[in-house]
């Protein structure tokens, strides 16, 4: 079940932030490319040649020749490179950038990840967050001093001046290692054990600077709720989070909805009634559980404890698993697989990590479970497909 959360950023439901987007989200990138185009097909700028051979096949011939006429000039493609098109540079430009943008927003093309994006996007990655919110400038690195430092503005879709800075600074140590010494990405391969260290710190330099800029912006895409498939209604955190801080389930990552997973009507109070629900992940079913998978693990009611704020029994600050006596049983359908034995240790470690609910284990014949019963006698997993439960 793929989870849609509320993210702040752009105040609408989502798998991810790409899928939250709003429609002025990408307006906004049209208009700054477009702009873009305009400044760079001027006179100087970088895309003033190619602004020109379009001229010469967008012009009608009787247009083009008297352009001509008018400068006096034989090589009017030359001599616009160094001079404007007289009465018609701007609405000329602005019709070429315009040209421009419609071809890469209806062109599309297949990215790294295999989905299918305009060409204007296309170096976003949709299932990267951070690169989703620097790419639409959802987040921005915040404006900068006379001596070109970052300063700080207080505005929570700005990186925080000094994280912008150490960014900054390592992004230019690796620029100027690189210029002295003619290494880093493209350079040929290294001939001595210098070349080597040298590659390697340039490399270390912008790695460092590449996680900490997406360390701090997935810090600053905060998620108000979700919507919870289980009971059908969308959940409102009391304060926006991180997603990294989102507290879900450990054995199908489904969050935990604080309406309804537990049992009764009221949440634990007191050290000794959170104590009762810990002790309950040791009877047949436990007083809260997820809806998804069904787990009633004691990491899953913890979690489920500090997402109500309840107090949470000292002996169980520091919880690790401890081994639980098990029997696996595959089906018949399940045991005859070539890969059966890879589908039991991987089913045998995640029970290994106290999950009670259902584990899902892909499979190219289709999903398979491992479903924790507990009994008696100690637990038993049956490995099967759902058909089969």
């Amino acid at each position: 079940m793929e989870v849609k959360f509320l993210y702040e950023l752009t105040n609408r439901m989502g798998c991810n932030l790409y899928e939250a987007l709003k429609e002025e989200d990408f307006d906004r990138i049209i208009e700054r490319e477009t702009e873009y185009y305009i400044q760079q097909s001027k006179v100087g700028g970088e895309g003033r040649q190619s602004f020109v051979e379009w001229l010469e096949g967008h012009l009608p011939a009787r247009d083009w020749r008297k352009i001509k006429e008018c400068v006096g000039c034989d090589d009017l493609a030359k001599w616009l490179l160094e001079n404007p098109v007289p009465g018609r540079e701007e609405e000329l430009r602005r019709t070429y950038s315009e040209e421009e943008i419609e071809f890469l927003t209806t062109t599309l093309t297949k990215t790294q990840s295999g989905v299918q994006l305009p060409l204007l996007w296309d170096h976003v990655d949709p299932s990267d967050d951070a690169d989703v919110a620097l790419g639409f400038s959802l987040i921005e690195y915040p404006p900068v001093d006379e001596s070109g430092h970052y300063i700080q503005t207080g505005n929570s879709r700005h990186i925080p001046a000094d994280v912008a800075n150490r960014i900054k600074a390592c992004m230019e140590e690796a620029n100027e290692l690189a210029r002295k010494t003619g290494r880093g990405v493209g350079s040929p391969d290294p001939k001595d054990g210098l070349d080597r260290a040298i590659d390697e710190k340039i490399a270390s330099l912008y790695r460092e600077a590449s996680c900490l800029s997406k360390k701090t912006v997935l810090s600053l895409i905060r998620i108000e709720g979700f919507y919870c498939g289980i009971h059908g209604g969308t959940v409102k955190y009391q304060r926006p989070i991180p997603r990294s801080e989102v507290l879900a389930c450990p054995a199908c990552n489904h969050p935990i909805c604080p309406f309804c997973a537990n049992c009764y009507e009221k949440d634990p109070a007191t050290i000794e009634e959170a104590r009762a629900y810990l002790a309950s992940c040791d009877e047949v079913s436990g007083m809260a559980y997820c809806g998804h998978c069904g787990d009633w693990g004691v990491e899953w009611m913890l979690r489920f404890l500090r997402l109500k704020c309840c107090p949470i029994p000292p002996e169980y600050e520091h919880y690790k698993p401890a081994p639980r006596s098990v029997r696996f049983v595959a089906t018949a359908t399940v045991a005859s697989l070539p890969d059966c034995h890879l589908i039991l240790e991987s089913v045998s470690r995640s029970f290994g990590k106290g999950i009670s609910g259902i584990i899902h284990y892909p499979h190219s014949t289709g999903e398979i479970w491992g479903i924790p019963e507990r009994h008696p006698e100690g637990w038993v997993v049956t490995i099967c497909y759902p058909e089969e439960r």
